[in-house]
This record gives C-alpha cells, structure tokens and sequence, in this order.
C-alpha cells in the first residue's frame, strides 16, 4: 500500500511499538508532507484495557532509538468511538487514489480495517466530495488531538466548505511563468483588467532578485507581487493586497514579466546606529526601495510587505544608496536631507 512504501521503516517500527502495547489498529492518517509537516495518527483499540485511543507522532522530530517517548496517546470516550466505527463500517468505497500533480506535498493517505478488510483512501490536499462519509471520522479523529492540529483539519476540507480557492493560493503552483496560459490560473475578468493595469503602467518596478521575481503594481493601492521559484516546476505566487487569492496584481505582474518590462528597484542600506566603514564593506545586505513619501523611504521588508523607513534618526541621514536609477533620484533626495 502507498502509505507503507513511503516510509515502511518508520511506520513499521511504530506500529510494533504500539503492538506490544496491544494497540489494534482500526484507523490511521498519515499527512505527508502536509504543510510541510509529516504526521502519523492512529485510532487504536487497547483489549487489555478495554478501551480507544487515538495516538499521533510528529515524523520530522522522530527518534528511531527512542519511538516510545515521541508517540503522544489519548483515550477516546466510547461514545465517539462507538459513533466513529458505526461510521467506518458503513463504508463499502473502494481503493482509490485522486491524485493532482499540480499540488506539491500535502498528500493525505487513510487506511482502515473494518469487516476484516483494509481500505485506503490517498487524496492531494482536500477530501474528494465522493468521500464525504470520511468527514465524521476524520472530525472525531481531530477533536482528540492538539488545537494546533486544526489547521490541518479545515484545510482538509477546503472543497466541501467551498475555500479550496483560498488554500491553493497560498501555495506553490504548477506554472511556468514564461509560457503556460494565463487562463490556467485567471478568470478572463481578471485578465482584462489586468491587460488595462499594464497598458497604463501600473507596473512601476519589476526585477529578479536571487531566485524570484519582486514587482510593484500600483492600483486602488499600491502592492508587491513577488515569484517564488520553489523548484523547476512549482512557483509560489504571493501579493500583499489581502486578497488571498490569485488576484489582478499577480497577473498584471506576470504581463509585464512576459512583456520583459524590467525597471530594478533602488537598493539602499541602513548605515545608522555609528556603522563603521569596515562594517559597511563586510555586510552586503541591502533593502529594495521603490521610492519616498515625505520624510520616509519606502522599503519591501522580507516577507513581501511595504514597510515605511524615516530617512533621518536623531538628526542623521540613516541609509545611503547602493543602486540609484540613471538620473541618480533617489541620491539626489538623500543629499537634499545631509544637507539640509
């Protein structure tokens, strides 16, 4: 089964931990590299003790030496075990697998054994809707485990409450930026009016920085679009707007990019708090700034947001300019402050 042929190692050392425990497995999840995250989950009856458990192990913190102390255990009231295995026994799918290969990771795989028969369900980030019978389950399942786990749960379920628009667009995409089709991933409404955005210029800067793309687009407001290559064939798509979609500014920046509307950004560098000159040289980190707005740089932090910098602290021009355009702008405006 495609779950064991992952990391049949892992899970078995696991499972015949639990075994000689007397656990008996009656349901399990395994989220690969879910998020990022691997998690293992099993529903188990205990004979001995005559009761459920539901146990869980985080698969990146594992220990193969000592798998008994980083396997987390709870016991399950028999009213929901009861109400969970009514429900497994009742499903008669076969063994099926929806797969995407445009989702990276967030594989699911369940396995359960009921009627003496095991049944696997392997699906790419959300629960298929013809496998809505497993919503009970899987909730019950959830509900014994750590508050920190629901992430996991309502992203799990994105098709069936109608946000699988939402989660997909904060992750990476199968997309080839120069070449595949913008009506992949736009509504034609959004493409037209992203058309409109480039013909006016909306686009004020737009240049590779390592490995992605960093945009500006100047709308209702202004945004920073920026293009993550995660590998060859995935790139993650983020902008700033609050959408949470993939919204005007990531296709606008994508015309411009396809249009090789190039315009580098200025680059400066804090040189505050008494810097020395051997401090300059050796530290090459630099900020992206689009421009000014009275007294304060405009700089795009890190994680893609717009941050407002003030030029001068206690009376000291604080940045100087590493990268200026050709009619050197923005030096001219930090001299203006010097001298002032």
């Amino acid at each position: 089964m495609k779950m064991f042929n992952s990391k049949k190692n892992v899970f078995d050392k696991i499972n015949s931990c639990l075994m000689k425990k007397g656990h008996e497995l009656i349901m399990s999840i395994y989220l690969c590299n879910y998020n990022g995250n691997d998690i293992y989950i099993r529903f188990d009856f205990v004979r001995k003790i005559s009761a459920y458990k539901i146990s869980w192990v985080d698969l990146k913190f594992l220990d193969n030496k000592n798998i008994d102390f980083y396997i987390s255990s709870q016991i399950v009231t028999k009213f929901l075990a009861t109400k969970l295995i009514d429900v497994l026994d009742k499903i008669e799918e076969p063994n099926k697998a929806y797969l995407n290969d445009s989702i990276k990771g967030d594989r699911v795989e369940i396995i359960t054994y009921m009627k003496d028969k095991p049944y696997e369900f392997v699906f790419d980030r959300f629960l298929p809707l013809e496998w809505k019978a497993l919503v009970d389950p899987i909730v019950i399942i959830f509900s014994n485990l750590p508050r920190s786990m629901e992430c996991f749960l309502n992203e799990i379920f994105g098709k069936l409450d109608g946000r699988e628009d939402i989660y997909n667009a904060l992750k990476p995409i199968k997309f080839n930026i120069f070449d595949d089709d913008l009506k992949d991933l736009f509504d034609e409404k959004t493409i037209i009016h992203s058309r409109k955005l480039f013909d006016i210029g909306a686009v004020s800067f737009l240049e590779k920085v390592e490995d992605k793309y960093v945009a500006v687009v100047n709308d209702y407001k202004t945004s920073v679009v920026e293009f993550i290559r995660v590998d060859d064939e995935f790139v993650l798509f983020t902008c700033n707007c609050g959408k949470n979609i993939l919204c005007e500014h990531i296709c606008t920046a994508l015309i411009a990019l396809r249009n090789n509307k190039f315009n580098n950004f200025y680059k400066v560098k804090y040189v505050g708090r008494g810097v020395s000159l051997f401090e300059k040289v050796i530290d090459g980190s630099y900020y992206l700034c689009y421009g000014v707005d009275e007294d304060k740089l405009l700089i795009i932090s890190n994680d893609g947001n717009i941050l407002k910098v003030p030029i001068i602290d206690k009376g000291k021009v604080v940045f100087e300019v590493l990268e200026d355009d050709d009619d050197c702008s923005l030096s001219k405006i930090i001299n203006d402050y010097k001298n002032k």
